[in-house]
This record gives C-alpha cells, sequence and structure tokens, in this order.
C-alpha cells in the first residue's frame, strides 16, 4: 500500500497585476510541509484579521491625485480633510474600517448630506471607488468629514484632488 495521501498542484501566471505558480508533486502520509515556504517583509491580508494598527495600503492609479489615510476614535463629524482656501474637495475613492460595530458616513461640511452611511459590524471595510471620470465634490472651503455614531477607533483612505 502507497504513503501517498494526494496530488499536490499549485499554479502560477504573472499578468501584470496578478501572478501565481504552477507547482506539481505527491504530498506523502505523515508529511505536514511542502517544500520551503517563507514569508518577508510586513503585510496585511485584511485590517481586523489581526491586530492592526495602520491603514491599508494604498496606491492612487489615477494621476494627479492625491492619497490621504489616517485614524480617527470620536463620535460625531471628524475633519479627515480640509482644502486650501478658495479650493473644494473632489473625492474619487473613499473607504472606512472600524474596529467596533458602528454606523459611519462621509459628508462635506458640519452639516452636509450624509453618503456612504452604513451601520457596520467590527472590523468590516466599507469602500466606494467612483472611478477615474465619476466624483463627490463639496462645495468651497467645505471640510471633508466621517461621521460616526459612537466613538469608536476607525482607519479611513481617500484619493482626492483640490480644484
Amino acid at each position: 500500500m502507497s504513503d501517498l495521501v494526494a496530488p499536490v498542484k499549485m499554479q502560477r501566471w504573472d499578468t501584470g497585476t496578478l501572478s501565481w505558480t504552477v507547482w506539481s508533486g505527491d504530498l506523502q502520509a505523515g508529511s505536514l510541509v511542502i517544500g520551503g515556504v517563507t514569508q518577508s517583509g510586513t503585510w496585511t491580508v485584511q485590517p481586523g484579521n489581526t491586530a492592526n494598527t495602520t491603514a491599508w495600503r494604498v496606491d492612487p492609479n489615477y494621476i494627479g491625485l492625491t492619497a490621504a489615510s489616517g485614524s480617527v476614535a470620536s463620535s460625531g463629524n471628524n475633519t479627515l480633510i480640509t482644502p486650501a482656501a478658495g479650493k473644494k474637495l473632489r473625492v474619487y475613492y473613499c473607504s472606512y474600517n472600524p474596529a467596533l460595530a458602528v454606523e459611519a458616513a462621509f459628508r462635506f461640511g458640519a452639516a452636509g448630506t450624509l453618503f456612504l452611511r452604513n451601520s457596520i459590524t467590527a472590523n468590516s471595510v466599507i469602500a466606494k471607488d467612483f472611478g477615474a471620470l465619476r466624483y463627490v465634490e463639496g462645495a468651497v472651503n467645505e471640510v471633508f468629514i466621517l461621521n460616526l455614531s459612537l466613538a469608536v477607533s476607525t482607519i479611513w483612505n481617500t484619493f482626492y484632488v483640490e480644484v
């Protein structure tokens, strides 16, 4: 009787954005190791999966956009970005990731209409990419705000431009 448990196959392709590897072999009975697997550097699968104190990696693909990230923890309005005098903010992407269950939403100005409003569970991510040709825009001198129903540590990200 063979001690073969199962054939194992992994695949790898590189498309420029995604890559994976092809590997074939046999996993022997009692074997707990498949080759030498190593991990190096710093990485995050998703904030909230493990202790995580930094925002998601942001990499704006749109030329001319500014990437901003941070963390807020106060209930009510939390000012994220203040435009330069006489300018307004045009937001192309925004997201939030609270540590606990909360109702959260973005808005422009202290009393502006709430958008991307959700009651979410702890460590969930709400994100919206408006796209290269679409955006949400505040009025001149209006700050960009994340409104929280409770004082909850919340990571946020946005890609924007001042106009």
